[in-house]
């Protein structure tokens, strides 16, 4: 059942981000839809505080899926400000804010539950979704008035384009160890080897930093040196070796460790892909192909958590981290041999 509400996040996105970034290419607008997925998030955040069993925590964590979803109009929105030449720097720079968020979020969420109670963070979160609306109305976008009629032709084309079809199946890989490590079962294991509810906020709190930073960095010159095969290998291998070792780590200390591995591969591998997939789409197919990028990651969001809860379920948590190592392992190995830049 964890694996399922943890998975439900992903799967209402594997639904809705193709539609989605469809209807935003044909009507040429992305500002509505971010002011859509405030309002889903203020609609999860006070739905979850509220949820008194498992099925109401399923249907307002996918609501915060929905919310998700929204993240292709912003995406391409925020990369339309830019240069086309600079589009993997820009979402670069975009990661490093989203990272500096949820880095703030799990911190101060782990002592909230810690020190006043479960429901309290979404409570909070509900608040700020609120907040974040406000600010939208002041969003500024080239609007144009021309509809786009995408044909079902263009859209297969749009989908069939080779760099984008690599980026997204090795975002799903990505995906998976996220929402089955840190935003999955890590929290189960951590707690059975009895730390407490703030450490867990720690523990992602430790795994966001080094990814805002590798995110800050990759929107820079410091990694542009390095070819993007370079960048993704060791992003996966880096996964491969923050999840082998969690097994047969018993102390706060190296799980910390750990985590900081975890969020360098996150800090790489996501941005670097997101901008691979839309770098050889035209502008105005972009929310298109950001659509199907984020749609199909979205496999790797529901599938781990319920796969993972599946090899859990049948060999002992152990297994979980143990099965995605070599998951990551046989990840890096794929990206030896399709990833040309």
């Amino acid at each position: 059942m964890i694996g399922l509400i943890v998975g439900s996040y992903g799967f209402t996105q594997f639904l809705l981000r193709i539609p989605l970034g469809i209807w935003s290419d044909k009507i040429q607008r992305r500002k509505p839809f971010i002011i859509l997925g405030f309002i889903f998030s203020v609609l999860s955040g006070f739905g979850l505080a509220l949820s008194k069993s498992p099925l109401g925590l399923l249907i307002f964590r996918g609501l915060s899926g929905v919310s998700a979803t929204t993240w292709v109009a912003f995406t391409t929105l925020f990369s339309s400000y830019f240069d086309p030449s600079k589009v993997i720097s820009s979402l670069s720079l975009l990661n490093f804010f989203t990272q500096s968020g949820q880095l703030v979020a799990t911190l101060l969420g782990g002592f909230i539950a810690q020190n006043i109670g479960w429901t309290a963070p979404f409570y909070l979160a509900g608040i700020i979704a609120l907040l974040g609306l406000l600010p939208t109305v002041f969003i500024k976008e080239e609007v144009s008035y021309d509809s786009n009629n995408l044909s079902l032709v263009e859209l297969i084309k749009v989908g069939k384009i080779p760099l984008l079809l690599i980026s997204s199946i090795l975002a799903i890989l990505v995906q998976y160890f996220s929402f089955v490590t840190t935003y999955g079962f890590l929290p189960v294991y951590a707690t059975s080897i009895g730390l407490s509810k703030s450490s867990l906020g720690i523990l992602t709190f430790l795994s966001s930093v080094p990814a805002a930073v590798a995110s800050l960095l990759n929107s820079g010159t410091f990694f542009a040196r390095f070819s993007k095969r370079y960048l993704l290998f060791f992003g996966f291998i880096f996964a491969m070796l923050s999840s082998l070792f969690v097994p047969f780590t018993k102390s706060f200390f190296l799980l910390s460790l750990l985590q900081c591995l975890g969020g360098i591969s996150r800090g790489i591998n996501y941005p670097v892909l997101m901008g691979l997939s839309i770098l050889e789409v035209p502008l105005e197919k972009r929310a298109t192909a950001m659509g199907f990028f984020q749609a199909i990651y979205g496999i790797g969001m529901f599938g781990g958590p319920f796969i993972g809860g599946l090899i859990g379920s049948s060999w002992g948590i152990s297994s979980i981290f143990i099965s995605t190592a070599i998951l990551m392992l046989i990840s890096a190995i794929i990206v030896v041999f399709t990833v040309k830049l």
